[in-house]
């Protein structure tokens, strides 16, 4: 996502006026259909959730849910000759699961929007790092998923069930690279 110069001061003196930790919500509504439409509000500390995506500029964040980001990251924000906000986003129609797509980029998209959430709801996150000819998916987890000992039935009985039930032909392995290290952010369950 870009946002521009003129967006970055307006977004500023606007949040100036709002509650102290109070943020940018970018979003998309119907993501992925013809009737797709994006928007931002103000984002209260309340309204956080902790599945949200967080991108940091200099003096504000903009917060996004993991259902809405693939469709923003070539989004544009910039401000019009009318001083209102404009905010253009070539992809929120984009078919992300389209079967010509890459599957790896597939994937990736299955895994934002179906499985981290739930892996948010305890402080983590997996990232995909790359898949082999093979399909062997390797992937490294994050935060509260680094250290526990629930990672196994979370590439087991979430990650690859998920995956293999989206892409049955494929036929995914999980190969986890993370250094599994127990930490105070470690989830404890």
């Amino acid at each position: 996502m870009i946002v521009k110069d003129e967006a970055k001061k307006k977004f500023v003196d606007l949040l100036r006026g709002h509650e102290k930790g109070t943020n940018i919500r970018v979003f998309v509504e119907h993501p992925g259909t013809p009737d797709a439409e994006c928007g931002i509000a103000f984002c209260p500390p309340s309204l956080y959730d902790m599945a949200d995506l967080v991108y940091e500029f200099d003096d504000f964040k903009v917060i996004i849910d993991p259902i809405s980001d693939p469709y923003l990251q070539d989004a544009v924000i910039g401000v019009n000759e009318k001083d209102t906000f404009t905010l253009k986003s070539p992809s929120i129609t984009k078919d992300f699961l389209e079967p010509s797509l890459p599957l790896i980029e597939r994937i990736k998209f299955v895994v934002a929007t179906e499985i981290n959430p739930g892996i948010a709801t305890h402080g983590g996150a997996v990232e995909v790092i790359s898949l082999s000819d093979e399909n062997v998916l390797s992937v490294r987890f994050h935060g509260g998923c680094v250290g526990c000992a629930a990672v196994g039935s979370t590439i087991k009985d979430s990650l690859q069930v998920k995956l293999n039930q989206r892409f049955r032909e494929d036929k995914i392995t999980i190969s986890d690279v993370t250094e599994h290290k127990v930490t105070d952010g470690t989830f404890q369950s």
